[in-house]
């Protein structure tokens, strides 16, 4: 099972490190999913600055030592610890410390980072990827919607959804009926030359892929707009692609009887990739 970093202390994945917690009874608490690709771990600042703010959000107190060098030296020391360097999805996640019932006790954090070995980086995907619409679960917009919490069981469901149905992915969607984002990625589509995506206050999670992906966009002078949609609008879409920092970009090839293709969505790809290498 390989070795976790609980505070600070390296210690076996397997050992029941975790008593009965906040995150456990309440969820209380959030998550950053990065992503080492060929040694460097992407868009580093982004995730800390979403991290903070997310503590901020759940009103944590944010200790001193919560600074970008000391999680980039746990992540570095764990890394080595586990013998990866080179392509690996990492994970902090940080919750409240003590007891209580929905009052907490402190606003004290805990935190841990953990390793999932990956054997290579960003690779462009030609697999059929389906997406349906996933109607159980709406997702809201509020000050806590931006980041990746504890308790993420509309997604848990939507995923559920996914596999009952064998599709590739699912849109989950507002109380608008409007597409929020996806299972574990932001949604971009694009029509007539421009391109779109949901903003942040229709509830779906900020991406830091999304971010990135943006503002390399714009430098290359194309036309990127948030905008809200609704299933039949993205429908009409010429292309439809997802964005995640653990895989990069992911082409959607149908949606709802339609057939998409996917070549500028490569060329797309293909900008993020020099960007980043």
């Amino acid at each position: 099972m390989g070795l976790i970093n609980f505070n600070g202390l390296l210690v076996s994945a397997s050992s029941p490190v975790f008593s009965l917690n906040r995150a456990i009874n309440y969820g209380d608490g959030l998550f950053e999913g990065l992503r080492l690709h060929h040694g460097e771990i992407l868009f580093f600042d982004d995730h800390m600055d979403r991290m903070l703010r997310a503590m901020k959000a759940l009103k944590m107190q944010i200790p001193d030592s919560f600074t970008d060098a000391f999680f980039h030296r746990q992540i570095t020391e764990l890394g080595r610890a586990v013998q990866i360097e080179n392509n690996a999805r990492i994970r902090i996640g940080i919750f409240r410390s003590g007891g209580g019932l929905y009052e907490p006790q402190t606003n004290v954090p805990e935190y841990y980072v953990e390793f999932i070995p990956m054997e290579n980086g960003y690779e462009w995907n030609d697999s059929p990827c389906e997406v349906a619409v996933f109607p159980d679960v709406q997702k809201n917009f509020s000050s806590i919607s931006f980041f990746k919490s504890m308790n993420a069981l509309p997604y848990v469901m939507a995923a559920l959804f996914k596999k009952e149905n064998n599709v590739g992915d699912c849109f989950l969607l507002n109380a608008g009926g409007r597409i929020a984002d996806a299972i574990s990625s932001n949604v971009f589509w694009m029509r007539e030359g421009k391109i779109f995506s949901p903003p942040v206050s229709d509830g779906g999670v900020e991406g830091v892929t999304r971010k990135n992906l943006i503002h390399i966009l714009r430098e290359k002078n194309l036309q990127v707009e948030e905008r809200s949609a609704k299933p039949d609008e993205i429908k009409s879409a010429d292309e439809i692609f997802l964005t995640n920092v653990g895989w990069g970009i992911k082409p959607v090839t149908h949606f709802e009887g339609k057939n998409f293709q996917t070549r500028i969505t490569k060329e797309i790809f293909t900008m993020l990739m020099n960007s980043i290498s």
